[in-house]
């Protein structure tokens, strides 16, 4: 059994080195969730959850002055698992808002699943969510599977700060921002979802009658992909927004994938927010079908295939937003290095742009 482990990795090593060198030649697909076997689902879960178990990467280390990000120090008993949502946490201010964000989001999603071939085994292709499938009646969507075996558990008890007691995930703990457990808070309302304000140069406040599930319908996908012809700010912009497709997701599913504090637990100067979402592995779910959006765009029309803009400081940082909604100067080119707290090596835009070369060997189904 050892050797054939070990064998494994040599593959997947070498897979990583084909992909890391520009010569991609056979490309992973990546597929929805549901669309799957239970095996493929459950070897998943399976290496996520290894990954919950070893040691936190010593290499780890922030990049923004904790005055300015506002976060817990690095937990040394944390796990590796907990150091992808530490890097996010740090990086929040740089890589939302920014032009960073969706070549970010991929390298980070690219990031999980390299390792979880790498340290655990997984011999998978990283799913995605298509949530367009869940809006009717998101609640019992088939996405919530209570099965030990392969499911992502439901909804969170409320009686015990919304801790999921179902599917394979119901015993993870998670270090940031005080260890506890992962939790899940339907909120489909955005005015039950407890926002703090985004401050005179943030977006307009979102109408608070605002149905969450409306805006990532499979008709604001299909507007998504089909606009913004040649205009990468504008497409992301759109995708960022309130009526986007991006926060939609963030929010309904609330407590860890929304970023909110543990109840009782936290310390009173917890500011809740997005920062440490990918507690849920839904993150890199919910990431990878934005990821497919991206991708899609790019497909679409070759006036989208390179195309790239933004600025390097977010309207949460004072830029004003209506005339840098991807960030203000001084402003991101193919070569700007993507900034990774140790999490991956120098990395540039230009890298990830095309998911077929570069850094990256994969399509979506």
């Amino acid at each position: 059994m050892g050797s054939l482990r070990l064998l494994r990795l040599a593959l997947v090593s070498a897979f990583l080195f084909t992909s890391v060198s520009g010569h991609c030649t056979t490309p992973q697909v990546r597929k929805e969730w549901r669309c799957i076997s239970p095996d493929e689902r459950a070897a998943w879960l399976e290496a996520v959850k290894c990954l919950t178990k070893l040691p936190h990467n010593p290499n780890i280390a922030a990049t923004v002055d904790p005055a300015v990000s506002r976060i817990p120090p690095i937990n040394p008993n944390s796990s590796y698992y907990d150091d992808f949502s530490y890097a996010h946490m740090d990086l929040n201010i740089l890589i939302h808002s920014t032009g960073f964000f969706l070549p970010w989001h991929r390298l980070f999603v690219q990031t999980l699943e390299d390792d979880l071939k790498s340290k655990c085994g997984y011999d998978g292709v990283q799913p995605y969510w298509d949530w367009t499938k869940d809006t009717a009646d998101f609640y019992h969507a088939t996405i919530w599977s209570d099965s030990d075996y392969d499911g992502l558990g439901s909804w969170g008890d409320p009686s015990n700060d919304y801790d999921i007691t179902t599917g394979a995930l119901k015993d993870m703990r998670i270090a940031y921002p005080v260890p506890h457990n992962l939790r899940r808070n339907f909120t489909l309302q955005i005015s039950g979802a407890g926002l703090p304000p985004d401050g005179p140069n943030g977006p307009p406040d979102p109408d608070p009658s605002l149905m969450l599930n409306t805006s990532f319908t499979s008709e604001v996908v299909n507007y998504t992909v089909s606009s913004f012809t040649g205009d990468y700010i504008r497409f992301q912009a759109f995708v960022e927004s309130w009526n986007g497709p991006h926060p939609g997701p963030h929010i309904i599913v609330g407590a860890d994938l929304f970023g909110s504090c543990p109840f009782g637990l936290a310390p009173p100067q917890c500011v809740p927010g997005p920062k440490w979402s990918p507690n849920d592995p839904m993150f890199f779910l919910h990431h990878a079908m934005i990821d497919k959006l991206w991708y899609d765009w790019q497909h679409r029309d070759l006036r989208n295939k390179d195309v790239f803009a933004g600025g390097t400081v977010s309207w949460q940082a004072g830029s004003p937003y209506a005339q840098n909604p991807t960030g203000g100067p001084p402003f991101l080119n193919t070569s700007s290095l993507i900034p990774g707290d140790g999490l991956w090596e120098e990395t540039a835009v230009g890298d990830v742009l095309n998911t077929v070369g570069g850094r990256l060997c994969y399509v979506y189904e």
